[in-house]
């Protein structure tokens, strides 16, 4: 795996914003938050690099973009190992909507932002949601051929339903670089205990656009599962 350029900006509420940069990223393979890598400050601005709970300690996020050389499968706030609010994440040039709104967070000391970085090929799929409650996690699973992918929490690698039983999504991001060999109607399906369909999301391609936030209304049960099969 290499490492690539990553940058991005973070729009606080009282109308600044700082940018954020990191020129030799490692690309992670799987889109675990084990393999997520700090993206600081760009030193350029604001003297040196920075964590983000350092740099805006108190400051209250709105909006981001994060954007990546080659590819990328999810970029996070992270407070004491757990995501926090999710970012949109994309190749750079391809951010169309511009610094997406997110989850207010006002930044502690400590937080940081986390970026799974990716090579072109890599075939990670990651199906971000929202929750009623506002808690939001990030499901992933990489492809390797036509066999059905599951899709699971990047900090544990527990099941959609294992994660969020009784919870109900009411907004989600999903995205992929495999376009049109997605044969699960182009993207993540959500299925309860008897293998029924009870929910799903369609997949940007995130070298081509940027993924933002869409409405879904979907409750999870203990027994549901997220997956993508892929025609090769």
């Amino acid at each position: 795996m290499a490492n690539t350029d990553v940058v991005g900006w973070i729009r606080f509420s009282d109308g600044s914003s700082v940018p954020l940069e990191n020129l030799a990223m490692a690309e992670s393979a799987s889109g675990l938050a084990s393999t997520a890598v700090e993206l600081q400050t760009d030193a350029s601005y604001t003297v040196n690099a920075q964590s983000l709970g350092s740099y805006a300690q108190g400051q209250t996020m709105v909006a981001a973009w994060i954007g990546c050389e080659t590819n990328g499968s999810n970029a996070y706030v992270d407070r004491q190992g757990l995501p926090l609010a999710f970012l949109s994440i994309c190749r750079s040039g391809a951010q169309g909507f511009g610094l997406i709104p997110t989850k207010k967070i006002v930044f502690k000391a400590g937080d940081t932002i986390k970026v799974c970085n990716a090579a072109n090929a890599t075939r990670t799929m990651a199906l971000t949601v929202r929750t009623q409650s506002g808690q939001e996690r990030c499901f992933v699973g990489t492809s390797s051929g036509g066999d059905t992918t599951s899709l699971v929490d990047t900090v544990t690698q527990n099941s959609i339903g294992q994660t969020l039983d009784g919870q109900t999504i009411v907004s989600a991001m999903c995205q992929s670089v495999d376009g049109v060999k997605i044969s699960s109607g182009g993207g993540a399906v959500i299925l309860n205990s008897k293998g029924d369909v009870v929910g799903g999301l369609g997949a940007t391609n995130s070298t081509i656009n940027q993924p933002q936030w869409v409405p879904m209304n979907t409750k999870i049960g203990i027994n549901h599962v997220a997956q993508y099969i892929p025609s090769s």
